[in-house]
């Protein structure tokens, strides 16, 4: 009961920072999952329920879509997630710890330059494909590929409004294939199912409380207690994947 009750909550919690931040979600949920799972276990399931996340904030900012850029980064990260997969199944419990950590330490690094590298050069149209498709690779093997594409976004010089709309679409499109191709490898089991049944709808309530709050809470003061959230986080994986 506690454990259904935890898993609900982080599900909350993530669908409202995916709301205010754009993206995010299963980077503060997938570290807390493999509290209370097998690791390989809660990147499937994260990868499940994360998906109604995006699919929500996809339907709320569909309107502000650059559809040239979107489509180029679609087809590429379709093409990145069967080599995510296969390397999810090959790779060992301390190697997906590891990697998983030097994705989130990597956006930890971000967040401090990125300020500065924006508005010293932008990057062309055409990156956006290697971009997609590492974001692939890392979306089918950790279930995290957001950050890549919101480095992306952030040397564009995208607006807010394009940078949720395309990562949460581009998400939610790269999702569905890839909980198809989950569900075909048959990884879900009656455990994740069940879990899911409860914690999906529990994202789509925390996508929804965050819209409202968006226009009103300090960006400076949230954007701090994420990042001290993701580091917490970073330093866990870490700890995890040596001890595995």
């Amino acid at each position: 009961m506690l454990v259904s009750l935890y898993i609900n909550v982080v599900w909350l919690l993530a669908g409202f920072l995916n709301g205010v931040t754009s993206f995010g979600g299963n980077l503060f949920a997938v570290p807390l999952m493999t509290l209370v799972m097998d690791t390989k276990e809660a990147i499937v399931f994260s990868c499940l329920v994360g998906t109604g996340i995006t699919v929500t904030i996809a339907a709320v900012y569909h309107g502000k879509l650059p559809k040239l850029e979107f489509a180029l980064a679609f087809f590429s990260n379709l093409a990145g997630i069967p080599l995510g997969m296969a390397a999810l199944k090959m790779a060992s419990v301390s190697s997906i710890l590891i990697g998983s950590g030097l994705i989130l330490l990597c956006f930890l690094i971000w967040q401090a330059v990125a300020g500065r590298m924006h508005r010293a050069f932008m990057v062309p149209v055409w990156s956006i494909v290697p971009a997609a498709l590492l974001a692939g690779v890392l979306l089918g093997s950790t279930g995290m590929g957001g950050p890549v594409l919101a480095m992306y976004a952030v040397l564009r010089g995208w607006s807010k409004e394009a940078t949720i709309s395309v990562l949460n679409t581009m998400a939610a499109l790269s999702m569905l294939v890839l909980v198809f191709l989950q569900w075909r490898g048959g990884l879900y089991t009656p455990s994740i199912l069940h879990n899911a049944a409860w914690a999906l709808p529990c994202t789509v309530i925390g996508v929804l409380a965050s819209l409202p709050v968006i226009r009103r809470i300090n960006p400076v003061i949230f954007r701090r207690l994420l990042l001290g959230m993701l580091a917490f986080s970073t330093v866990m994986l870490f700890v995890k994947g040596w001890q595995a």
